[in-house]
């Protein structure tokens, strides 16, 4: 008998954005995206689920715990292996996105989803898939560091914001069948949408409460099961031979006490992403270019780290009937740290820090380049020399401003 792997980064992964139309809502037939074909990290969630455990007067001891609002953070870590705008300026991948929003149109938010495949083990031995799905997912930071020590490909960041995380277990069947589902709550009669891989087989089932309702088609694998409008009860999915194949049902308003949740969301005539298929060795940042004002960042021409981080505020708001709270992004900040090294650096950098000079930064890339108009020195470091030092390599931080205050052009 096949066990299943433990939990792991090494197991089949797929993992796909793609702009919503209706904020908090996947699209319908989405035409999803990937960041790239070779991740780092995924998808790095801090969830919180807003638990509280309250005293009350007469006891020592905690009377109860309670769920309040929730709070989302994702970060996804992957090679670069594309221009990150297009021919127009315009992002084509989410790391652009807090770089050359202009502000004068909404923030975008995605539709995030990562699936994970196990072959073996699982309900009913045929193995399992897991979903990590966040909706209203607001792309606020992006990081491309640059070590020419790493000889990977730069390996960039972008830093996640969502309304709503949830976490699902489908369970496959080993043959074909037909699938029944059914309900806690008797008032429960909505659509519910079940897809295979690729959306090649699909059925939309009507729930009939506690009564069980079987599927017209039968299914040899499972890839969607979305409930198409909020449920009271818990919804759960089982084949024709009664095994569950949600390790938990999709939760319903009863359980959660505020909002039913809807699963996994289908393909319908949509299109997972394809391969990038760019070699990522031609982004390594032994590749890259940087200059300052039209010359050197450093003195010595010897720019040895470039860590460039462009990060917007975010305000977050409970409000009335959900969990979600609200999302709303404010100014963003940049930021280039460059450790530099010369004959007399320090006083180069110094000389334009407490000048207040500024010049345009660009940092080159095989295909792109940013660049961080009247980037000014807002930082450096310490003039010291220790014993045995053979160079010193002198930190600054460079800062930019105006309308914009960086640019990305694709070249």
């Amino acid at each position: 008998m096949s066990h299943a792997p433990p939990e792991n980064a090494l197991t089949d992964v797929r993992v796909e954005y793609v702009e919503e139309t209706t904020v908090g809502s996947p699209p319908t037939d989405p035409a999803w995206e990937t960041f790239s074909d070779y991740y780092a990290t995924v998808p790095s969630w801090s969830g919180d689920a807003g638990v509280e455990g309250e005293n009350i007067v007469g006891s020592g001891d905690l009377a109860d715990h309670f769920r309040g609002p929730e709070d989302h953070t994702l970060e996804f870590e992957y090679w670069l292996q594309e221009a990150i705008v297009d021919g127009s300026g315009n992002a084509q991948n989410p790391l652009a996105i807090p770089m050359v929003n202009d502000y004068q149109t909404g923030w975008p938010t995605h539709t995030l989803e990562v699936r994970r495949e196990a072959t073996s083990g699982g309900a009913d031995g045929a193995g399992f898939r897991e979903y990590i799905v966040a909706y209203g997912a607001r792309p606020t930071a992006s990081n491309l560091p640059g070590d020419p020590a790493e000889g990977n490909p730069v390996v960039g960041r972008v830093t996640y914001e969502a309304e709503m995380t949830r976490q699902y277990i489908i369970h496959q069947p080993s043959s074909s069948t037909t699938l029944d589902l059914v309900s806690t709550d008797s008032n429960d009669t909505m659509d519910v949408v079940i897809e295979s891989e690729d959306g090649s087989t699909t059925d939309t089932v009507t729930l009939t409460g506690t009564t069980p309702v079987t599927s017209t088609e039968s299914f040899s694998d499972i890839d969607a099961i979305w409930v198409q409008s909020e449920p009271k009860g818990d919804i759960q999915v089982s084949d024709g031979s009664g095994t569950d194949l949600l390790e938990r049902p999709i939760a319903g308003s009863a359980t959660d006490g505020v909002e039913g949740h809807q699963g996994v969301p289908p393909l319908g005539t949509g299109s997972h992403a394809s391969a990038i298929g760019n070699d990522p060795a031609d982004y390594q940042f032994l590749g890259t270019s940087s200059s300052w004002g039209g010359g050197n960042i450093a003195e010595g021409d010897r720019v040895h780290a470039l860590d460039l981080t462009v990060e917007a505020d975010v305000t977050k708001e409970p409000q009335q009937g959900t969990r979600r709270q609200a999302i709303d992004v404010g100014p963003r900040t940049a930021q280039a740290e460059v450790d530099a090294a010369g004959p007399y650096e320090s006083a180069v950098q110094n000389a334009r820090y407490y000048r207040t000079e500024n010049g345009d930064l660009v940092y080159g890339f095989p295909t792109f380049n940013i660049t961080l108009k009247n980037a000014t020195l807002s930082d450096t470091d310490d003039v010291e020399r220790a014993a045995g030092d053979a160079n010193n390599l002198y930190g600054v931080t460079f800062e930019p401003h105006g309308d914009p205050a960086i640019t990305v052009t694709q070249v």
